[in-house]
Parts: structure tokens; sequence; C-alpha cells
């Protein structure tokens, strides 16, 4: 037995580790930049930083599926750069789970088949790697879905099936990419209660990327990341969590400011970046900015809802009415709270749906309802983007119909004309008179 005064040992090392897409070419890019971290036994760990910073890439190259160019990656104090493909692979199958944002489910086979095919890959016997696969969606609340097929499956339950796949040969390491991306706020607060579980019970070590703050509540280990640079680490505990998060926006404000960011500063910022999260980084600053002007008292409750419901080209935001409507709810609700970082913690633990990506999906399966064919991920895609460029007010309602009725190989949704008329015609019914520019 392990002394209780024992320091946990190091699982995982990264030593200036340097990534490049493109390696040596014209279109190279650097992903990672000189990264050094480590990460100790049993220890949940989170890459936190906004799309594109690099954490994923980080998560990957752990995980050996991306190959560094310079530094070191140490897994139990083997170097992953000298793993051969065979190694790797066996590594891959049974020293980390990975939960992906997308599910990757297999889907011609059932859920059962799913989470058994990695115990195939090992030697187990198909007889007891059945029964281990039932063990395990038993204990994830799903095994009554054992014979069924991913696209008979809910977001939330496909991703409880990829839960259970990762753990298949129960390996001492889960790594979670975006985790929560694709699931509702219920099914987003369950899956990190599991994560939360197998951490704390099962004494896995947990390795999670999000840009999303308020999921950051039960990590004991956060690296911020900007640029492929780890800007800084916070050792916390759940308490800790608004604070750690409030010091590292005021860091980011400093240079912005002559002196000292004010907590009404701090707060609009990490609301903002919420809020606005599937915005582009000019949006989400104009929106800070009248909610900072909100916060101050500079504005009336009735001007930052017009404000933000303003024609982004007009120097409003942007926002539809609707969803003006109820982010000045919240607004008007995290002023009652005192706009500090516990209060703006709370809205955002509990109102995860907020964001724009989350709404369109919601908007994108209401359309579908009454549709009977079936759509392909691609063009599932670019439907969602195109209803996030019309709610957005960036095309017009006559663009989003011809969008939907391009072929899939023009970058379209390949609907017939008379779909798209039809789906265009739902659309604009739900925003009212501000966006209805539609000719039918």
């Amino acid at each position: 037995m392990r002394s209780p005064s024992k320091a946990p040992e190091i699982i995982i090392k990264c030593e200036g580790v340097n990534m490049w897409y493109d390696y040596g070419k014209p279109t190279e890019v650097q992903a990672l930049k000189d990264v050094n971290v480590e990460i100790k036994r049993g220890e949940y760990v989170a890459f936190f930083g906004p799309s594109g910073c690099g954490k994923t890439t980080m998560l990957y190259a752990m995980a050996g599926i991306d190959r560094y160019q310079q530094g070191k990656i140490l897994i139990n104090g083997r170097d992953l750069t000298n793993l051969s493909n065979r190694e790797l692979a066996i590594f891959r199958q049974t020293g980390i789970g990975i939960v992906f944002q997308q599910f990757n489910l297999v889907p011609s086979l059932t859920v059962l088949q799913n989470v058994a095919l990695p115990m195939s890959f090992i030697g187990i016997s198909s007889e007891k790697s059945v029964v281990e696969a039932q063990k395990l969606l038993d204990r994830l609340n799903i095994g009554n879905f054992r014979d069924r097929y991913p696209f008979e499956l809910s977001g939330g339950q496909q991703q409880r099936v990829g839960i259970a796949r990762a753990l298949a040969n129960n390996p001492p390491i889960i790594i979670a990419d975006e985790p929560l991306g694709n699931l509702d706020s219920a099914n987003a607060k369950n899956v990190l209660e599991f994560l939360k579980e197998l951490n704390e019970k099962d004494g896995r070590t947990i390795i999670m990327v999000t840009h999303e703050a308020w999921s950051l509540k039960d990590a004991k280990t956060i690296h911020y990341m900007k640029d492929g640079i780890i800007t800084g680490t916070d050792l916390q505990t759940p308490k800790t969590v608004a604070e750690a998060l409030a010091e590292r926006l005021y860091k980011e404000l400093q240079p912005d400011k002559k002196g000292a960011p004010t907590e009404e500063a701090i707060s609009a910022r990490a609301l903002s970046n919420f809020l606005m999260r599937g915005y582009s980084i000019e949006e989400v600053r104009r929106f800070e900015y009248f909610l900072n002007e909100r916060f101050t008292g500079k504005i009336s409750k009735g001007d930052f809802a017009q404000a933000i419901d303003r024609p982004y080209q007009e120097g409003g935001v942007g926002l539809w009415r609707g969803k003006a409507k109820r982010i000045s709810a919240y607004v008007e609700d995290a002023i009652d709270k005192r706009k500090d970082m516990d209060a703006i913690t709370k809205i955002i633990e509990d109102h995860p749906e907020l964001p724009i990506m989350e709404e369109v999906r919601r908007i994108r399966e209401w359309l579908l309802a009454d549709y009977k064919a079936k759509l392909s991920d691609a063009q599932l895609a670019a439907l969602e983007q195109a209803i996030s460029d019309r709610v957005r007010n960036f095309i017009s309602a006559e663009r989003f119909r011809e969008v939907l009725d391009l072929s899939k190989k023009q970058f379209g949704v390949g609907l017939s004309f008379r779909a798209s008329h039809k789906l265009t015609e739902k659309l604009e019914a739900i925003f009212g008179s501000n966006k209805m520019n539609y000719a039918s």
C-alpha cells in the first residue's frame, strides 16, 4: 500500500513541446509553443481557453494521436516519440480512454457493440466483452438502450455511450475533448458529475479541454491557454473557481486599462465571453462594451436591450429580439446579485444553454421536426452555419434560402427547392418584423 504521505507520482510530463501543422510548408502554422506541463496520477486537470488556442492539439499530442516535432512527452516515464506505431496503438487502447465532442460512435453497430469493440482489440473474448460492456452501460443508466443504434439516441445518451466506450479497457487516464459541446444543460451537468465520480471514486486521472468557464468547477488544476502557449496555471478547489477566473481576467484586462480594472469590467468580460460564445471577437467585445456600460449604470435597462438587439452594421450587437430579451433578463439578474464573480459563475453554471451554438442546434432540430429525409453530418453542419449567419443577420432570408438550395458540392445544404422555401418561411416566422426581408 502506498504511504499516505508520499506525493502522487507524475503520470504525464511535457517538456518543451512544440508542434506545427504543415511543418516546413508555406502554410505552416505553429499550434503548440514550448509547452511544459506535469500531471500527477489521480488529478483532475482542465486546459481552458478560446477555440483555436491549442488545447485540443495538446490533448491529442498527449494521447499519441498527433505527432509533435520538438520536445518530449513522457507517459509513466516513457517518451512517446520512442514508441513504435504498435506500442502507440496499445497505449491508446489500454493506457487512456478518449471522450470525443462528436461522440464518434460506429453507426452500424449497436450501443452494446460500440462499447464492447475496444475490448476485442486487446483479445478479450466476445462473451466477456459483452458482460463488461453491459456493466458499463448499467453504471451510466443506459443499459436498456443496449440494442439501439447511435442514430436512435439523443445527444446526451450518445455521449454516455462514448464515456462507456472510453472506460471499456479500464484505462487509468480519461481525456475528454470538449465533452459538453454537443449537449444541452441537463446532460452537460450529468457528464460533469460522472467525470467527477471517475476522479474521486475510481481514482482515475481526468484531463479535459474546454472553453466553458462554468465546467471548471470540479477541476483541481486549470491550465490557461492562448495561441498555443500555457499562459498560467491555477491550483484550486471548487470554492475558488470564481476567484481564479476573476484573477485571470484581471490580468487579461490590465494591459487595456490605466490602472487596475474594475470589478464591473472583470464581470463584464467573464459574462460576455460566455454569453457570446460562437460569435466573432469583434461582436463579443462590442457586447462587452454595452454590458460594462450597463453594469456601471451609464445606460438604462431599455437602452442595453435596444443596443444588443440593434443590427451590428448600425452600431449594435445584432442579436435577434428573442435572444436579446432573454440575455437582458440574465444581465439584470447579475446586477441584482452584485455583479461579483460568484454570481456570474452561478448564472453561467445554471444556464449553459444561452450561447448561440446551443440555440442554433435547437432551431435546427425545430426546423427539421417535420422533415422526413435524413441529412448527412456535412448537411447538418452547413444548415447550422446558415442558421447562425441568419440569426446574427449576416445574411438575408433570401440568401439563407439559396444556401439551403445549393448542392453539397457547392457547400450548401442540398435541399429541394420546395423544402428550402418551406424551411426559410418557418425560420422567418420566429424572427418578427426586425428580420422579415424575405420575399416569397
